[in-house]
């Protein structure tokens, strides 16, 4: 479930440190995703708290009924590109211009894609089994009946792994800071 920025209203405050709580770890998917090895652990982790800076010093300007994930993510994508065309290492200053906030809408897309490569991560980190299992059913659309006949197993055991293979991939993507 996607929330929305007024979702973390309390008493007409933001309540900054449920959002910390909460998005940390997407945040440094976001920024590792964008910067790849370009920037070091120590940028990564401050272009993130920079986007919790940028998020409070703003917040009597968000859109209460705008998605949190879209707020943040676009915040962290422009920090993020900021910080590695900056040519300085010191990169202390946060000049918030109206356009860190103005392009919501590419979030959208942007968050679908990367929601999308994490997914394949995760499914590249399953055993060789589940792997095979998934992929037959999903991206080859074999019935589980074929994948036991292929495989050698019984039907309610393919049953029973692509629960728990969906469960595990749900488990990791959380983790990882997507709601599923």
């Amino acid at each position: 479930m996607n929330k929305l920025i007024k979702d973390y209203i309390i008493e007409s405050e933001l309540d900054i440190e449920k959002i910390i709580n909460e998005y940390s770890n997407y945040l440094k998917v976001v920024v590792t995703n964008i910067c790849g090895n370009y920037l070091s652990q120590e940028d990564i982790e401050e272009i993130i708290l920079d986007v919790f800076l940028v998020l409070w010093k703003n917040k009597n300007k968000l859109d209460t009924n705008k998605s949190i994930k879209s707020y943040i993510a676009s915040i962290a994508h422009n920090l993020t590109k900021k910080k590695m065309t900056s040519s300085s290492k010191n990169y202390n200053n946060i000049e918030l211009d109206e356009n860190i906030l103005a392009d919501i809408n590419i979030e959208n897309s942007f968050d679908k894609k990367l929601k999308y490569k994490e997914l394949e991560n995760v499914i590249h980190e399953l055993s060789n089994q589940d792997y095979t299992i998934f992929t037959l059913f999903y991206y080859n659309s074999y019935k589980t009946k074929q994948i036991a006949e292929r495989l050698g197993i019984s039907n309610m055991k393919v049953k029973t792994k692509l629960h728990r293979i969906r469960l595990k991939i749900k488990k990791k993507l959380e983790e990882r800071g997507y709601s599923i």
